[in-house]
C-alpha cells in the first residue's frame, strides 16, 4: 500500500478529494495525513488527520501529493528547505487522467521509459503525467522523412554531434529559432532561442535515454510512411494514422471521413495528436497513456473503422 501526504488548501483538497478517494478505494494508496495552507482549527478532515508543514519532516511517507495550483515559486522553496526530493512529489493534477491508476503511474515512472517523437505529443504526454523528460525529442520537430531515417539507424544518429545550420523565424512565438544537423537529418529546435542552449539541453536529455526501454511515436499520413514504421525494430512503438491499418501498433484516425476530424484538423493531424495528449482533452481519450507506456496489450480505448 503506497503511503501518501497531501497538501494544499482546503478548496484545493475539495477540487480533487473524489479523484483522490477513488485510489483509496481501489486500495491503491493510504492517505497518512494532509497538511492545509492557511488559519484553520481543524485536526481532523474527511476522518484524516491534519498537520502541520513542518510536520513533513517527522513523517514516514512514500509519496507527497501536491495539491497547490498557486505560488508554485513559495512551494518549490518550501520544499528544498523541507529536504522533501522532487522524485517524491506527485501533481495531483495527473488524478484526473482518464482511468489514472496510482500504481500503474509509479509503474510507468520506475520504469523510467524514454519516449521518442518528432512532434511535442511526447513531450506533452510527459508533462501531462508529472514525468521528468526521458528523451532529448521534447520542444523541437522533424520532417517525417528525416525521423525514419534517424529511427532507421537510431543509435547511429544519437551518437552523433550537432551542427549549426540555420536561424528560422517562429510565427507563433514571434522570435527565431536554431535549425540544427545530426548527420544528414535536421532538427528543427523551435522551443528555443539560440543554437548553445538547445545543444546543452539535447545533451543533457540525451544521457537520460533508457535504450532498454524506448517507446517510439510517430505521426502517419502516407502509406510509405506507415510501411517504414512497421518495418521498424524497436520492441515498443505506437503510430498515430490517418492512412486505414489494422496492425496492432497503429491507431487509425479518419480525418478525412470524419466530418468533426476534418473540419478541426484536415492539414493539420499534428494539433489532432497534441490535443489528445492533454489530460483533459476536448477529443476524448483513444488510450489508456499509462497501459500504453507500461506496454499493456490492451491500451487501445476506441477503435474507428471496421476491424
Amino acid at each position: 500500500m503506497t503511503k501518501v501526504i497531501l497538501w494544499g488548501s482546503y478548496a484545493e483538497y475539495g477540487m480533487f478529494c473524489k479523484h483522490l478517494q477513488m485510489e483509496v478505494l481501489k486500495g491503491n494508496m493510504q492517505i497518512e495525513a494532509v497538511v492545509l495552507n492557511g488559519d484553520h482549527l481543524m485536526s481532523r478532515l474527511d476522518g484524516i488527520e491534519v498537520i502541520k508543514v513542518e510536520e513533513l519532516l517527522l513523517r514516514e511517507y512514500d509519496y507527497l501529493i501536491d495539491m497547490n495550483q498557486a505560488g508554485r515559486g513559495v512551494i518549490v522553496r518550501l520544499l528544498e528547505l523541507l529536504q522533501v526530493p522532487r522524485s517524491k512529489v506527485i501533481p495531483v493534477n495527473i488524478f484526473k487522467h482518464p482511468y489514472f491508476d496510482l500504481q500503474r503511474w509509479i509503474a510507468v515512472k520506475e520504469s523510467k521509459v524514454s519516449i521518442i517523437s518528432n512532434s511535442c505529443w511526447g513531450g506533452i504526454t510527459y508533462h501531462s503525467l508529472g514525468l521528468e523528460f526521458r528523451s532529448p525529442f521534447i520542444n523541437l520537430f522533424l520532417d517525417d522523412d528525416d525521423y525514419l531515417r534517424l529511427l532507421e539507424n537510431f543509435k547511429y544518429y544519437m551518437e552523433q554531434p550537432l551542427s549549426f545550420i540555420e536561424e528560422k523565424y517562429e510565427i507563433n512565438l514571434k522570435r527565431n529559432y536554431p535549425v540544427i544537423g545530426i548527420d544528414d537529418v535536421t532538427l528543427f529546435f523551435n522551443h528555443y532561442t539560440d543554437f548553445e542552449s538547445a545543444v546543452g539541453i539535447w545533451e543533457k536529455r540525451k544521457q537520460r535515454l533508457n535504450y532498454d526501454n524506448l517507446l517510439v511515436e510517430m505521426k502517419i499520413e502516407s502509406r510509405g510512411e506507415l510501411e517504414r514504421f512497421l518495418a521498424l525494430p524497436f520492441e515498443h512503438k505506437v503510430g498515430f494514422s490517418t492512412v486505414p491499418c489494422d496492425e496492432k501498433d497503429i491507431l487509425y484516425f479518419p480525418i478525412v471521413e470524419n466530418g468533426h476530424l476534418q473540419n478541426k484538423y484536415a492539414g493539420v493531424f499534428g494539433y489532432f495528436l497534441n490535443e489528445i495528449a492533454e489530460i483533459e482533452s476536448r477529443d476524448g481519450k483513444p488510450y489508456d497513456i499509462l497501459k500504453l507506456l507500461n506496454h499493456e496489450e490492451d491500451y487501445v480505448r476506441a477503435v474507428y473503422g471496421r476491424q
